[in-house]
């Protein structure tokens, strides 16, 4: 199934979920610049910071999968608007917890409102977009998340010095309900048809590429999420960066990400390929990992930060296309909540481990190791066959 849209208002429509995604996934990114002061505040260990960006994340991307099942029951723009709306008023909620335990599980209540987004929001744009400018349309949907990731943690990085932890994450929690209407107000006066009516209810489709995909991403996953949240606290406790500057350098990942990640998606459309440039990805990634944690110039530094955001903190969604086009339209749903869940799931227990690890062995060696998960992501998707289906 593909969505007939004229070409102007499927652009339009991208953007709005540009603004969605990049407010969505901003929950994720002004976390990890404010743990140094979390962890001042609450007098924590590395292993208890890593548990609450787990636990926050693990359910966020577990509860993806029966997530997607429910637009058998509402439609796609009541479920993505409603998780919005229910993650906002979570966080909004922890921002204001007396004690590290109720930090936890109110957030964690708050993340069960981030599952709707990813699965329901891919699933619609490759209907409306196509094979032929789904690169383009993934690319600038991801600039979209590394926008979120630029502004969180500027808004960290401007507030900090005067104000508590607990400021910039009201302040990000207010902005998610402004997005939240926003995003249902735009689709209920578009009037599209973007989900398949009388759908039966069916297992996720599955194929050996597939597998072998789901398992070089979940590899590359666990990596991305033990860097992106513990490098504000490398940078501060290896580097000697104040929190302010290491939520800046946090900023600079992210903009360089949201600058080059449309070309990259075009590049794909242009090759008519995606699995080149996904195991480019990978390898580029780990070699900026091994470069991160053995200079201590700054301009080689800043270089590799910049290298991770553009190939390294949402390859992982860019890498996707080659998974997507290989599902048919009318299974995408289920489908891409199960793989989420998965491969989300498994990635969300890595700063637990990064935190638990580096306690024991340092952060070198715990960053020298999630390099090493970069490069055994892309041999293994280069056994995974290319094989899109038509929409």
């Amino acid at each position: 199934m593909s969505v007939i849209i004229e070409a102007k208002n499927r652009w339009l429509v991208l953007f709005v979920f540009m603004i969605a995604h990049g407010v969505n996934d901003g929950f994720l990114w002004i976390l990890p610049p404010l743990l140094p002061a979390i962890r001042e505040h609450f007098q924590l260990s590395y292993t208890e910071m890593g548990a609450f960006l787990t636990v926050y994340r693990f359910v966020g991307n577990v509860f993806q999968a029966p997530a997607a099942y429910l637009v058998h029951l509402a439609s796609i723009a009541i479920v993505l608007v409603s998780g919005l709306l229910l993650m906002s008023a979570g966080m909004f909620v922890a921002s204001l917890s007396p004690t590290y335990a109720a930090l936890v599980w109110i957030s964690t209540a708050g993340g069960v409102g981030r599952s709707t987004y990813h699965p329901l929001a891919v699933t619609i744009l490759s209907r409306i977009f196509g094979r032929q400018a789904f690169g383009r349309a993934m690319g600038l949907h991801l600039s979209g998340s590394q926008i979120g990731m630029v502004v969180a943690p500027f808004i960290v990085g401007l507030l900090l010095s005067r104000y508590s932890w607990r400021l910039p994450l009201q302040l990000w929690s207010l902005l998610g309900v402004s997005a939240g209407l926003m995003l249902f107000l735009f689709l209920r006066n578009q009037q599209l048809d973007l989900q398949i009516r009388g759908k039966s209810l069916g297992w996720p489709f599955f194929s050996k590429p597939m597998g072998i995909y789901l398992l070089a991403s979940g590899t590359w996953g666990i990596a991305q999420s033990g860097f992106m949240a513990f490098l504000p606290l490398f940078l501060v406790d290896q580097r000697g960066y104040s929190t302010e500057a290491a939520a800046a350098v946090f900023g600079i990942m992210s903009f360089s990400g949201a600058v080059c990640r449309p070309f990259l998606g075009a590049l794909m459309d242009w090759m008519g390929r995606r699995k080149p440039v996904v195991i480019g990805g990978f390898l580029i990634s780990a070699i900026s990992i091994l470069i991160l944690i053995n200079v201590q110039t700054s301009w080689m530094l800043y270089g590799s930060v910049g290298l991770l955001g553009i190939f390294g903190s949402g390859h992982a969604g860019l890498a996707d296309t080659f998974m997507i086009e290989m599902i048919p339209s009318h299974r995408r749903e289920e489908t891409l909540g199960f793989i989420y869940t998965l491969r989300m799931g498994v990635s969300s227990l890595s700063p637990v481990i990064v935190g638990f690890v580096s306690e024991q062995i340092s952060f070198y060696n715990s960053f020298l190791c999630l390099a090493a998960l970069g490069g055994l992501a892309a041999l293994l998707i280069s056994f995974a066959a290319e094989r899109p289906v038509e929409s």
